[in-house]
């Protein structure tokens, strides 16, 4: 178990510092170029399983520090949750519920299959 230190949660907080930045450089470049106001969500959100996945499997030796910043801080804020939520909502709301079943099924689906391939 991580022992709780005012170090550990500092590294925590940069790293997240940087996952919530790189995740709305992202977004607004994603989704003005697309049109879409799913598509930097969902990249993040893939992009992050992929990096949680590759470490998992190959950094397995890496110092607990490098894994808070990482794993935690880092890819904590780069993915989303709740702002994929908020939009599968807001295009249901829309009547849009094709697209909004789509965006559903790719972060999830495509979420598990980085994890299967990556893991296998």
């Amino acid at each position: 178990m991580i022992q709780l230190s005012f170090l550990n949660l500092a590294i925590i907080f940069l790293g997240g510092g940087f996952g919530a930045s790189l995740r709305f450089l992202f977004s607004r470049k994603l989704n003005t170029f697309s049109g879409k106001i799913w598509a930097g969500t969902l990249f993040v959100n893939l992009l992050g399983c992929l990096i949680f996945f590759l470490l998992s499997q190959y950094a397995t030796d890496s110092k607990s520090e490098y894994q808070m910043f990482l794993k935690v801080g880092l890819l904590g804020s780069l993915t989303t949750f709740s702002t994929f939520s908020f939009e599968v909502v807001t295009l249901f709301k829309a009547g849009r519920i094709y697209e909004g079943l789509l965006v559903l099924a790719l972060n999830i689906v495509f979420g598990i299959i980085i994890g299967i391939w990556i893991l296998k």
